[in-house]
């Protein structure tokens, strides 16, 4: 009953600090840390003893797989040099750059230990870095590198980190046999997640037939793919990292085909609320422990030497990247014109974007909160407790240096989204009305009531003016959407009004629960259409 307790007291403290942060200058992740460490600090607040093995397995599978299902496979392959190459490269100098200077700035880390923890920091925040590039609307192709690199990079960045843990257990390594070893369990890993996710989606569909399309069902299987995929792969002795990630990509290329309107919208709306929990309660967690990881190591240092631990840890992380990428970017269009004949070099604006965007997050707090607490003889597992403090720290530096940066650097370059989506977005809703024109004028009048012709001309006529305005140029298209954006403002307006009328009747008891409810998700499923084609339309 006290881990129940514990939870319910977590999540509690999860709600109070998202209140909080929203109003707070700074972003959400550093609310979360600091108010759980106050929290932590308070003598009546509970003690939580987290089980690193259960919080990586509890974390890391459901994490990997929704970055995975969100990102498109057509922009991940069309990006995929790039992307593979921040993801291995820019992964193993970011690894061996902060291990070495951890092990010769940290006296008695051992170079293992300073390896997992360059490891743990290498990988950057996809949920970080898509809020600001969503928001401003960067071009596609930089948003897929960046995208694409977050995913791939949490995966090759925490197979390093389990390399790095187990030279540390066992007190070699060898560089060769690591090598061939990370060749097999990566082909291994993904060959194990795209099978399970196939073998899940059949499942699937074999439900749907014998069954017809049920959400929650659905909705409940999907939460289970990423555990699947982790624990047959670490059954098998093979990659759960990349498994889950193979996992997530089929399932997002699978899912948005396979599945009706109401179980895609539940299973969105479920796993929207499972990664708010996950993505908070990482670092929430963190802070709790915070205060004894601090305790364990403020022993052997002073407050000015964490200090510069820290800042030394996070420049070494920073400037790898922009080393990286800003000058060696341009590397691969110098020596390989012939090979990238075909891929237009971008402009240096976006490399210095990309450069900037390192924000650390949950993926390198859930591996750093994921090394064990003790050895296999019993001991004390060596450099722990300084390892989460300086990975803790890498993420607030970044958090606070890049994360709060990031827009105004982008703003400032110009960097501007091209009219690919645009054109695309475009030429998708003059097919799909096109399409729905098509099929309400070869409906056959079954009767001559002149209610059902005038009911169906109705709706031929508004498609045939919604193809009109989708097909104008120029100034009839300006023209067109100014309309549309009023027509939406007021139907907007009408619907508040239509939702205070019914919320008013059942403050009032003259209407049931039983027609109360269904009425306002009709009100709330509208709404979320035209706010949706609000955004289509912005971006436009």
């Amino acid at each position: 009953m006290t881990g129940f307790e514990h939870a319910l007291i977590l999540l509690l403290l999860l709600a109070l600090l998202s209140v909080l942060g929203r109003r707070l200058p700074w972003p959400l992740p550093i609310t979360y840390v600091a108010g759980a460490s106050l929290a932590a600090l308070w003598p009546a607040f509970p003690r939580i003893d987290l089980d690193p093995g259960f919080f990586f397995l509890c974390f890391v599978p459901p994490l990997l797989f929704s970055d995975g299902w969100l990102m498109s496979l057509r922009d991940f392959w069309s990006a995929k040099r790039p992307i593979f190459t921040l993801a291995t490269g820019l992964v193993v100098l970011t690894t061996l750059s902060v291990g070495l200077v951890a092990h010769w700035l940290v006296p008695g880390l051992p170079l293992a230990m300073a390896f997992a923890l360059g490891a743990v920091v290498s990988p950057t925040d996809a949920v970080a870095v898509a809020a600001i590039t969503h928001r401003l609307k960067v071009p596609p192709r930089l948003t897929a590198v960046l995208n694409g690199e977050s995913l791939m990079n949490d995966a090759t960045g925490l197979v390093a980190f389990k390399f790095a843990l187990g030279a540390v257990a066992l007190g070699s390594f060898s560089l060769q046999a690591a090598a061939l070893d990370f060749v097999l369990l990566a082909a291994g890993g993904l060959a194990v997640g795209f099978a399970i996710s196939w073998t899940v989606g059949r499942l699937r569909d074999l439900l749907q037939r014998v069954h017809g399309a049920d959400a929650m069902l659905e909705t409940t299987i999907s939460l289970l793919t990423p555990y699947a995929a982790y624990l047959a792969a670490e059954a098998l002795g093979l990659s759960s990292i990349l498994a889950v990630v193979a996992a997530g990509l089929y399932a997002g290329w699978r899912d948005p085909l396979r599945m009706d309107a109401q179980t895609r919208q539940t299973t969105w709306n479920v796993w929207s609320v499972v990664l708010f929990w996950l993505n908070g309660l990482a670092f929430v967690l963190l802070g709790l422990q915070l205060p004894s990881v601090l305790a364990a190591i403020s022993a052997s240092h002073t407050p000015g030497q964490l200090a510069l631990f820290t800042a030394a840890v996070s420049g070494t992380a920073m400037l790898t990247r922009l080393l990286w990428i800003c000058p060696g970017g341009y590397v691969p269009f110098l020596l390989f014109r012939h090979t990238l004949r075909n891929e237009s070099r971008p402009p240096w604006t976006w490399f210095a974007v990309a450069g900037w965007a390192g924000m650390r997050g949950t993926i390198t707090l859930a591996a750093a909160l994921s090394i064990p607490a003790v050895m296999a003889d019993g001991s004390p597992f060596p450099g722990r407790d300084l390892v989460i403090f300086l990975a803790a720290g890498v993420i607030v530096v970044t958090l606070l240096l890049q994360g709060t940066t990031l827009e105004a650097l982008i703003c400032r370059l110009g960097v501007r989204p091209d009219d690919t989506q645009m054109k695309e977005e475009r030429r998708a809703r003059i097919a799909a009305v096109d399409a729905g024109l098509k099929a309400l004028r070869a409906v056959p009048l079954v009767t001559t009531a002149p209610e059902e012709a005038a009911a169906l001309g109705e709706i031929i006529s508004e498609y045939e003016h919604r193809l009109a305005e989708l097909t104008a140029y120029g100034e009839t298209r300006d023209s067109a959407r100014i309309r549309r954006a009023s027509t939406r403002h007021h139907r907007l307006g009408a619907l508040a009004a239509e939702r205070a009328a019914l919320d008013d009747l059942w403050r009032r008891n003259l209407i049931t629960d039983e027609t109360h409810r269904p009425l306002q998700h009709l009100l709330d499923h509208e709404e979320a259409m035209l706010r949706g084609q609000s955004e289509s339309v912005e971006t436009a």
